[in-house]
């Protein structure tokens, strides 16, 4: 089963990336493969991963929005994280759904575990426009 990603994102020429950061008017795109030159790039490189990277002005893009993912495990509700293969991060913030389920971490800062994507479904997915 494919996970809707969670993060945000930029379309530019009908293509949806991710964005790595943000500045007051210009985002940094991943750029995975090797395209080339984005138009109106404003500076680029290749990240560790071998992805290209792009820095572009907000206002050539023609849409950026944030997606949020609910993913049901073991008969809870949890936030998506990043998903790399097979395996996807899920988040909560109960200490007590987390003490069941064997999440790591802390009421501050929140519970995680990596998990097996064919062991989630997808609860709810929201996106949410960011004015440019």
């Amino acid at each position: 089963m494919a996970l809707p990603e969670h993060g945000t994102f930029a379309v530019r020429d009908g293509v949806t990336y991710e964005v790595a950061s943000t500045a007051a008017d210009t985002v940094t795109l991943r750029v995975p493969g090797d395209p080339g030159p984005l138009a109106d790039e404003l500076e680029g490189g290749i990240r560790r991963d071998g992805d290209r990277w792009a820095r572009v002005r907000k206002s050539s893009l023609e849409r950026y929005f944030s997606r949020h993912v609910t993913v049901a495990w073991q008969g809870e509700q949890l936030g998506l994280g990043r998903v790399v293969g097979d395996t996807a991060e899920i988040h909560g913030s109960s200490p007590a759904v987390a003490d069941r389920l064997g999440l790591e971490g802390d009421q501050y800062n929140g519970f995680r575990a990596t998990v097996p994507v064919e062991e989630l479904s997808v609860v709810d997915v929201r996106e949410e426009e960011i004015d440019v």
